[in-house]
Formats: structure tokens, sequence, C-alpha cells
């Protein structure tokens, strides 16, 4: 098995809810490693990974891997007929180590598939089938049913990559650690790669484009849909933090930002 690059994918594919051939007060575990390690529960060694196991009883259990001579503990709470799945990078120390934890919860609502999200660091920006939803820890109330690819990045980290699938009526929950990335380049290094690169950094402003109502709003993340922090006037310029697709995230000052629409905003350096 190679060891992952900059990204580690896994397809979530072991959720499962009541009505499926496990009986009520069935909980299951999903274990992944790298590199392959023992699998131990409560203290009793239960075999490799990648490990499956579908007939645990609800409640809070202990997990502990075991690799070339390191492990991982954690105290996880298993849901009633819900799949917990667990994913585990160990690195030549803890800083190089990562991962995630990843489950349902039930939250009733009929309407809505939401998401809850904890890093390790905290403040990751944490991106959504390519739409950036903000910094963790975050709840976001509705990111649609069916399968949806989240990704969680930190500067000097590697990015988390995770593929899983929503449901109405429970929120994912996502616990990660974020790996240190330790490749370090060195300015000569950039410059022979890149040899039209100045060395001066580059601060790329956004003037905020004449608008059919003469002000623009500000929003609290990169959605039409999100809360309206602040408005700006046409003409007015700010310092960009942030690009993903069709938004802009800009410094208002003082310790605050936000993001507008590409459509209402122009780059410049």
């Amino acid at each position: 098995m190679q060891k992952w690059g900059l990204f580690l994918i896994i397809l979530i594919s072991g959720l499962f809810l009541g009505g499926c051939s496990l009986s009520n007060k069935k909980s299951a575990i999903e274990i992944n490693s790298y590199p392959v390690a023992k699998v131990f529960i409560d203290g009793k060694e239960m075999g490799l990974t990648p490990y499956r196991n579908r007939s645990l009883s609800p409640g809070e259990i202990e997990v502990r891997l075991e690799a070339n001579g390191k492990n991982w503990t954690k105290k996880i709470k298993l849901q009633n007929n819900i799949s917990t799945v667990v994913d585990w990078e160990f690195g030549e120390t803890n800083e190089t180590s990562g991962g995630y934890v990843l489950y349902l919860e039930k939250t009733g609502d009929k309407k809505n598939a939401g998401l809850m999200v904890n890093t390790i660091p905290n403040k990751s920006t944490v991106t959504v089938d390519n739409e950036v939803k903000g910094l963790s820890p975050i709840r976001i109330v509705n990111i649609g049913e069916g399968d949806r690819h989240l990704a969680l990045s930190f500067p000097g980290h590697k990015t988390l990559d995770v593929f899983m699938k929503s449901l109405r009526e429970y929120q994912l929950v996502v616990d990660a650690i974020l790996v240190e990335d330790k490749v370090e380049v060195t300015p000569e290094e950039i410059k022979q790669e890149n040899p039209d690169l100045v060395s001066a950094p580059v601060t790329v402003k956004v003037k905020i484009k004449e608008t059919e109502t003469g002000w623009l709003r500000v929003r609290e993340s990169s959605s039409s849909a999100a809360k309206e922090i602040a408005k700006v006037n046409p003409g007015a310029t700010y310092s960009m933090l942030e690009e993903s697709r069709d938004w802009f995230k800009i410094d208002l000052g003082g310790g605050q930002s936000g993001w507008i629409s590409t459509t209402y905003g122009e780059k410049s350096e």
C-alpha cells in the first residue's frame, strides 16, 4: 500500500439506519488506518485494520490503534443503528499523525440534512462541494441530501478530503485532526520553479462595482442564503483574504471580514 499524499480520501459507504437487517440496540464501527494497525476495543484486541463490526451495543467505547510502536486512543460514543467511521494515518510524530471520526446524529428535522465539523487546528476552512462554508467549528443546518465532498484545510497542513452521504433528519458530525505538512520550500526554490515571481508578497485588492441598489451586501459565508453582516459602497476597495467559486472574502477592518459576490467585485493588485 502506498502512503497517502496530500489528500486522505475515504468513500463513506458504511452508514446505516434503522430498518436494515440489524435489530434494535445495535451499532456499527468501521476503522481504516495507514499503515495497518491492531484494533483494540475497551482493551480487547479485535483484529487488524481495515476492521468492521456491526454487532456492538450503543454507548461509549474506547478505541485504540497500534502500529509500528505508535498508538492512538479515543473514546467514541456509538449511536443506535448508526455506523461510525474512523480513519487514522500514523506519522513519525503526533504532529504528523491525523485523521477523523464521522457519524450521523439524528436531528428530527425532516426538511434538512445538516453538518457539524470540529477540527484541530481550530479555524480550519470548511468547504462543501467546492463552496467555502466558513471556519471550524461550524454547524450548517442544511447541506442538501445526497453525496457530498467535504474538504478541510489549514495553512501548513495537508488538506483532508472526505466523501460522505448526507440524509434528511440527520446531521453528519466530523471530528478531524489535520496532519502538519513538513515539506518546506525555500524562496530560492520558488524562484527557480517560477522565475517570473517577485520576492515581495502581492496584496490583491477588490474594488466594489456599481450595484442596482447603490450598496452591496457582505455575507457571513460564501452563500446567497448566508446572514448579512455589513454593507459596502461602490468604488470602495478592500484587501482580499480568500477566493472561492463566485465569491471573494474581503477584509472589512477592525478584525471583521465577510464574503461578496464576484459579480460585484473587481480584483486588482
